[in-house]
């Protein structure tokens, strides 16, 4: 064997064996303290990530802090200058049209007196669409007067003509000024509407189909005879002539359009909650 070729071999043998050595010598003399060691960074590193979640619900406070403080500055509430009712019944008024618009009457109970306000307790009661009735109560609560929403009962109507309408009863408490008080805005601006509501919870999506108790034209055993550009003429279920108008009702339904070029007339109906649409023309067989 080659003198170079020896030496090299027994370096690398020395290198090994002070390597093996020195990797021995370390487990056996620290390792207790590589444990030790090892155990303190895993808690360190799960108290780092504690502290940063907890920073980042910090940061959601902090934001929601912002808004609500904004929104407070930018929005104050305001009290009713007395208790009279005449105000409070013009303020309900304000706020009750267009698509807030409900059917409603109200009572007024007992006042309950503080030093400094007063809560007068109003009833009301009534019936309106579900859309806009949730309009309603957002502004009651959103506009500058302070009324408090305390209770909302809520029934569905079974009429098939007015399904998407609900009876309520809310009770509601509305502050007053009492004592001496400055600064009063006289202006009690209400919020705008929310704006449409794309499901009604109380609205049946399938209900019962109402029986044709008033013997309206049931399109479905009818036949159309005679077509103007408004009006149809139809033999009805009973052999009867009926004219109707677009508009009209029939069972289940209203006639919506008449098409002259394809001697047509289009009846929409609602079978128990089943949109339906009827196409009478005057090639059918008779």
């Amino acid at each position: 064997m080659k003198y170079s070729v020896r030496n090299t071999l027994i370096l690398l043998l020395t290198l090994a064996i002070m390597v093996g050595g020195g990797w021995l010598y370390v487990q056996n003399k620290f390792n207790e303290d590589i444990e030790v060691a090892n155990n303190q960074l895993e808690n360190l590193e799960r108290e780092y990530r504690q502290i940063e979640s907890t920073a980042n619900l910090f940061a959601t406070a902090q934001a929601n802090y912002n808004e609500a403080f904004f929104v407070r500055l930018n929005h104050p509430k305001e009290l009713f200058r007395d208790h009279s009712s005449s105000n409070f019944y013009d303020y309900l008024q304000e706020i009750n049209r267009g698509i807030s618009f409900t059917e409603l009457n109200y009572s007024l109970s007992d006042s309950i007196r503080n030093q400094d306000h007063g809560i007068v307790n109003v009833n009301i009661q009534g019936e309106g669409r579900y859309e806009n009735l949730v309009n309603f109560i957002y502004r009651l609560e959103y506009s500058r007067p302070l009324v408090q929403v305390r209770t909302v009962q809520l029934d569905n109507i079974t009429d098939v003509e007015r399904l998407d309408r609900v009876n309520f009863q809310i009770a509601l408490g509305a502050y007053y000024r009492r004592g001496e008080w400055t600064n009063y805005r006289a202006t009690l601006e209400p919020s705008g509407p929310l704006g449409r509501i794309l499901h009604n919870p109380y609205y049946p999506l399938i209900h019962e189909v109402p029986s044709n108790t008033e013997d309206l034209p049931d399109v479905n055993n009818s036949r159309l005879v005679v077509l103007t550009g408004s009006r149809v003429h139809i033999i009805d279920q009973n052999g009867t002539l009926q004219s109707l108008n677009i508009g009209d009702r029939v069972y289940l339904g209203r006639l919506t359009s008449i098409n002259m070029q394809r001697g047509e007339a289009l009846f929409q109906l609602n079978r128990g909650g089943i949109r339906d649409r009827v196409v009478l023309t005057l090639t059918q067989e008779q």
